[in-house]
């Protein structure tokens, strides 16, 4: 049909068409990988992953611009320093933990892929960013369980706990291991000047207990205000 030629060739253009495109795609691919780091309790959530696939979207749609106009750069090398450049902020996204964990690998690559997608819908390739996002998705939302299985990692549980004083960790330490969790570290949050005590706890899951076996057992103690699992 005329009109879908005619559209696909706006959409290959640098008009005002294309980059409100390319800026609504990236904002949207975005959008939803930071959604589910965001569930996942991690530091870059949704804000972060939407500005780092716009900021790539708009680097490559200026390379474009700045070849079709003054015929002369390089959009490719202009990706280029997006791809290297990323690594200083998927950085700051890694934390190491007490002596049982390390934090933030996932988030950091997921960074790094974003940016990547963010490059692809920026020089118009709309059909491989998506792809790429319903892909990123799949593989850091659904793909932990199945690596858990296989590598025997679910035995090592992660729990965000909110907690009314400080004297609610020893009965929730013995709570832990009365029903057959072995703690092997805590991280503490919080003081008396803010009123709000929060944790990170590293549990050891002999039993294979279901993670909402866990959270439901947790949650019914006294002055326990919140449990989540951190991925």
């Amino acid at each position: 049909m005329e009109w879908a030629e005619s559209i696909r060739e706006m959409a290959e253009e640098i008009n005002l068409f294309s980059i409100a495109s390319r800026i609504g795609l990236s904002v949207i691919c975005g959008g939803v990988l930071g959604i589910e780091r965001g569930r996942a309790n991690q530091s870059a959530g949704m804000r972060t992953y939407i500005l780092v696939c716009l900021g790539a979207t708009l680097v490559m749609l200026t390379g474009q611009y700045m070849f079709d106009k003054f015929s002369t750069g390089d959009p490719a090398r202009l990706g280029a320093q997006v791809i290297s450049g990323i690594g200083f902020l998927g950085a700051g996204t890694i934390i190491v933990e007490g002596k049982t964990k390390v934090r933030g690998l996932t988030t950091a690559a997921g960074l790094w892929t974003a940016a990547c997608i963010g490059l692809a819908i920026g020089i118009g390739f709309y059909s491989g960013g998506v792809l790429a996002t319903g892909v990123v998705y799949v593989v850091i939302s659904k793909f932990k369980t199945i690596s858990d299985h296989f590598t025997h990692n679910d035995m090592i549980l992660r729990l965000y706990v909110e907690f009314d004083e400080m004297s609610d960790l020893k009965p929730l330490y013995a709570a832990l291991e009365s029903f057959g969790l072995q703690i092997l570290d805590t991280m503490l949050n919080g003081g008396k000047r803010t009123g709000e005590y929060n944790a990170i706890l590293a549990i050891k899951n002999p039993e294979d207990k279901t993670k909402e076996e866990v959270t439901g057992y947790l949650k019914k103690i006294q002055g326990i205000r919140k449990v989540k699992m951190i991925y």
